[in-house]
Parts: C-alpha cells; sequence; structure tokens
C-alpha cells in the first residue's frame, strides 16, 4: 500500500528530532498515514489505529497553535503530547482523559544480554487472556491487544503449559503490556521477557524504547538495568 509518509519532506523533519520523532515514526511504520499537515517546523500527522490518532511534533507553542487552527480538531485523540502543549490543546477544550508515561529508548551502544527464561512468541489466540489480565482495560481493548500481536514482536513464558508472563508492543511499537502473573513474580520472568523483546526488536534494526507511567518504579528500575535512558514525559489526550 502506498503511503504519503515516505514523502522526502517530510522524513527530512521528522529526522531532525529523532528522540522527539521515535513514536511517530513507529506507529506509521505500522499504520497509513490518512494526513499530515505542517506550520513551520511543526508537524501534526493523522493515523487510525484503536482510534485515529494526531501525532505531534515541533517545539514552537505558536506553530502548534496554528497548526491547530488549520486542523480544526478533526479527531480528539492527540499522541506524543509533551507538558508544554496541553495549554495550546486546551485553549478551546477540555481533557476528557490523559495518560501520562516517561519515554525511555535504548542507545543503540547498549549490549543486552540473552534472557535467563526461554520466550516465544504469542500469537493471537491469546489476547483474550492477557486483555482479563491487562491492568489498562480503560485504555485497550482485546481486538488491539490481538492486532499488536500480529503487527509486531512479542513474547511469552510458560510454565507447565500456562502463560505466566507476556510482552508485546504498543501502536507506535514500544515495547509494552509486560505483565508478570502474581505467582510467578520476583522470580526475573519480566526482566527475561524484556531481553527477548530487546533482541527481537534489534534483529529488524528498529529503534528500541518503552513508555512507563512515573509511578511504576519497578519497571523504571528494570529498563534503566537494562542501560534505557530518559528521554521526556509523554502523554495520550482525548479531549472533549
Amino acid at each position: 500500500m502506498a503511503r504519503r509518509f515516505m514523502d522526502t519532506e517530510l522524513k527530512r523533519l521528522l529526522a531532525q528530532k529523532p528522540l522527539q520523532s521515535l513514536p511517530v515514526l513507529g506507529f506509521f511504520d505500522n499504520y497509513e498515514l490518512q494526513q499530515w499537515l505542517r506550520h513551520g517546523e511543526f508537524l501534526l500527522l493523522c493515523g487510525t489505529s484503536d482510534y485515529t490518532w494526531a501525532y505531534l511534533c515541533g517545539d514552537n507553542p505558536e506553530d502548534l497553535y496554528a497548526l491547530l487552527e488549520k486542523y480544526d480538531f478533526q479527531s480528539l485523540y492527540f499522541a506524543n503530547v509533551e507538558e508544554w502543549m496541553l495549554p495550546v490543546l486546551t485553549h478551546t477544550r477540555k481533557i476528557e482523559w490523559k495518560l501520562s508515561t516517561h519515554r525511555y529508548y535504548l542507545p543503540d551502544n547498549k549490549i543486552v544480554d540473552h534472557p535467563d527464561y526461554i520466550s516465544k512468541p504469542l500469537d493471537g489466540s491469546m489476547a483474550s487472556y492477557i486483555f482479563e489480565r491487562s491492568a489498562y482495560k480503560d485504555f485497550t481493548s482485546e481486538a488491539y491487544i490481538k492486532e499488536r500481536i500480529e503487527k509486531d514482536v512479542s513474547a511469552g513464558i510458560w510454565i507447565d503449559g500456562e502463560l505466566v508472563g507476556w510482552g508485546l508492543t504498543h501502536d507506535d511499537t514500544s515495547l509494552g503490556f509486560l505483565n508478570v502473573i502474581p505467582a510467578y513474580r520476583g522470580q526475573g520472568l519480566g526482566e527475561s521477557l524484556l531481553r527477548y523483546l530487546v533482541i527481537l526488536k534489534r534483529q529488524k534494526n528498529k529503534p528500541v524504547f518503552v513508555n512507563i507511567e512515573p509511578h511504576n518504579h519497578q519497571s523504571i528500575n528494570l529498563v534503566k538495568k537494562l542501560g534505557f535512558a530518559f528521554d521526556r514525559e509523554v502523554s495520550w489526550v482525548k479531549l472533549n
């Protein structure tokens, strides 16, 4: 399928902000670019996964004001939203919900050892099992999880025939959904899953990054242990 994402000028603009554009490049590697707008050096790109998301990339508030006026809130779902962007987004509208995270990325020169536990890729039939045990039911769906398993890398650990831990990616290709059922926590399964996912990503020559809620200290400590570096705080926002 032809994608306007391959526009040379758009790629040049995104390349100027390599860390800020990580989720933008990831999302549109998986989903068709339906529309993109520019004002100055600020970009707004739209595509549909579970919702139609407007991804923001830039650093000038005045450019963002002008871009939103041009866009006219054709979608109310915004991604890659930094804290300074919120007053601009809410100038004429209010926030219905917001999910805020800290983004960490793995520098290319960081070596990640092989996992201690054997992991295998998941398949779509496991989406219901994973969704029922997800802490983010308000922000996801079984269909979304199934799609992510089928579109990108994933990892599961089975013990005595039971799936006891898993990880996959979000629609921006960030690693996520890392979970180990309570009876098997504290044994290093989460670290093994994360190591396996990193290896799979690097085999595909894809960047490795995660989005973690600020209060999730256990996950933050884990990614720091593997050499991830903090980038910035970002949010997913639904306006009314």
